[in-house]
Order: C-alpha cells, then sequence, then structure tokens
C-alpha cells in the first residue's frame, strides 16, 4: 500500500512586512489528515503572520513549495481556499453583520447547504444563543470570539486554523472549545492551533511546532504535563 500524502506540505515559506527585513524564514510544515498540529511561540514571534500567509491574507510571502494531498498548489489556489478555514485571534471585519447574516454569507462562499441542526448545537455549546441577531461590531470580544469560533466549526473543511482561539473565552467556552477540536479531530478534520495557553496542546495536539526568531522549530510530541510545553520556547 502507498503511503498516503499529507493533506498539507510546506516548505520553504517566507514572509515579511519590509523584503529585506523577513519575519518568517524558510518555514517548513507538515500537517496530515486528522491531526491537531500545536504552533507555540512568544507574542510577536509571526505566529498569526504565518498562519494569514499559509491562508493568503498576508501578501508579503514567498513559498517554494505548497502541496495539497501530495499535488502541487499554492496558498492563492481556489481549490485551497475552499478546502481551508482561519480564525483570527482578532477580527473586526463586517461590523454591521450579525451572525446570522455571516453564516449565510459563508454557506454562499463554500458553497454549503444550510444545516440548522449542526449549527444550534455549536450556539448552545458556546452559549451564544441570545447573540445571533446582535451586530458584530456590539458583541463584547469574548462573544465576538465565540462567534468566529462557530462560524469555524460550522464550515466542514479538511482544514481548520484557529489562532488564538482561547483568548477571549470563560471557563465553560473554553471547554467546548477544545470538545470540538477533538471531535473535530475525529471526525478526521486537521486543525493548526497557535496558542500560547501550554493546556490547549495538551489537551488537543499531538505534536507541536515552535516558531521563534522567524524559524519554525520541531515538531515535537506534545508533553502530557503543561509546564514542559513552556520549556520548549526555551
Amino acid at each position: 500500500m502507498e503511503p498516503v500524502s499529507p493533506l498539507l506540505t510546506i516548505e520553504g515559506l517566507a514572509a515579511w512586512y519590509e523584503r529585506d527585513h523577513p519575519v518568517l524564514k524558510d518555514i517548513c510544515l507538515e500537517i496530515h489528515s486528522g491531526e491537531v498540529v500545536g504552533l507555540l511561540g512568544a507574542n510577536g514571534a509571526g505566529k498569526t503572520t504565518l498562519l494569514q500567509s499559509i491562508c493568503s491574507v498576508h501578501r508579503m510571502m514567498d513559498c517554494q513549495r505548497f502541496l495539497l494531498n501530495g499535488k502541487p498548489s499554492s496558498p492563492r489556489s481556489e481549490t485551497f481556499k475552499r478546502q481551508r478555514y482561519l480564525s483570527l485571534t482578532e477580527d473586526t471585519s463586517f461590523p454591521t453583520w450579525n451572525l446570522s447574516n455571516f453564516i449565510r454569507f459563508i454557506e454562499r462562499v463554500y458553497r454549503i447547504p444550510h444545516d440548522a441542526t449542526r449549527l444550534d448545537s455549536l450556539i448552545r455549546g458556546f452559549h451564544f444563543e441570545g447573540y445571533r441577531a446582535t451586530a458584530f461590531s456590539e458583541l463584547s470580544s469574548g462573544s465576538r470570539k465565540k462567534a468566529n469560533l462557530i462560524t469555524a466549526f460550522y464550515v466542514p473543511v479538511p482544514l481548520l486554523l484557529l489562532d488564538e482561539p482561547v483568548d477571549f473565552l470563560d471557563f465553560m467556552a473554553t471547554e467546548f472549545l477544545y470538545d470540538s477540536i477533538v471531535a473535530a479531530r475525529a471526525e478526521g478534520q486537521s486543525i493548526l492551533l497557535s496558542s500560547h495557553i501550554a493546556e490547549s496542546f495538551t489537551r488537543c495536539s499531538s505534536r507541536i511546532h515552535v516558531l521563534k526568531n522567524g524559524v519554525l522549530n520541531g515538531p515535537f510530541p506534545t508533553p502530557g504535563d503543561p509546564h514542559d510545553v513552556a520549556s520548549l520556547i526555551g
């Protein structure tokens, strides 16, 4: 039996804000189907820039090799765009929209049918029942994050990229987030998870990459003890 290709293979990715001062250098990364990969780094290490570069949100980047299921692709490929969803740590887009508006928009973009059962389950899990019709600009940071995560887990894509998903969440929403990540992994979905919370990795990820000084190190097996996760940054 031939080995199964990774869902996503990245080799030689670089990104910058000023061309002569790259913030990411020669990034190499593999993500296999049905796994959660952690992305660990200090504030300002470039985690968000890396996630945005993978999704072509950050355009000042280059990549020597970008494979989707073993076949040549690119962050700007329409095929790849339909295979991934990025949830940013802070998102101020569509300020006058509410969750109901945004879900309808996402359904059109990703060409997916409305799934009321799935959506209602996520809304209950994140305790968002009273905010469906509230404009995003009127939501607290925690509720805005919940709206982002509800959308992320609603879209049935092979790859989720979650940027600091625990930020602003209360305890119950955090627990539901971890349960949702584990459930998504069990269903074969892949997740690239950036966080500065060690428990995010010990609860969810199988491997961790460490981003430091623009270089991605690893992967390392996820330690069982949260204290050992911090030691990976060194």
